[in-house]
């Protein structure tokens, strides 16, 4: 029995729908949960564009925001000036942002120089994207951004880029002296 015209329209329609719900819905489920799954904070040492080697330790008792991004990254770079105003704003109640470019040491330098990037920029090595993973990011997609409190908790993970609102939202109650909500 052939079907006719319509009716297979009608089917491939309705079942291409339905593979691209699924493919959607477990996209979204992998990126939550890539995004949110993280249990304790991993150390690192990386080299910042002079060649000195960092690692967590070296902003311990801060609340530090790790921003994994990249100059050829369009929302990486459209966050950027929202870093410097809210590094500039909360600095002195203890907070530091740290990007960590997985991109090349001249472009990073280039784009420092541009947008006089005033906080820490790290260089990735051959295991940042382990370090990604570990901090929840399964996908290794950017930008993704790890808030860690002063007692060195993870505080949030976020893939994509902050908003200004979202972003001074989360870091008030985690800064150092800050009395948490409902504290």
């Amino acid at each position: 029995m052939a079907l006719s015209k319509p009716l297979r329209r009608t089917l491939f329609i309705a079942g291409f729908g339905l593979l691209a719900g699924l493919a959607g819905f477990g996209l979204g489920r992998l990126l939550q949960h890539g995004a949110t799954s993280v249990a304790t904070v991993t150390d690192f040492k990386l080299q910042d564009l002079a060649g000195r080697p960092h690692s967590l330790a070296d902003w311990q008792g801060k609340l530090v925001l790790l921003n994994f991004w990249a100059t050829w990254c369009p929302p990486c770079r459209a966050e950027i000036p929202l870093f410097l105003d809210v590094q500039r704003r909360y600095a002195g109640r203890g907070l530091q942002i740290v990007g960590i470019s997985v991109d090349h040491p001249e472009a990073v330098a280039r784009f420092w120089q541009e947008m006089g990037i005033d906080y820490p920029l790290l260089i990735a090595d051959e295991n940042t994207f382990e370090l990604m993973v570990a901090y929840g990011n399964r996908s290794n997609g950017l930008p993704y951004s790890v808030l860690i409190g002063p007692d060195g908790a993870i505080v949030a993970t976020k893939l994509g880029p902050y908003h200004r609102a979202e972003l001074e939202a989360l870091i008030e109650p985690h800064l150092p002296g800050s009395t948490p909500a409902g504290g």
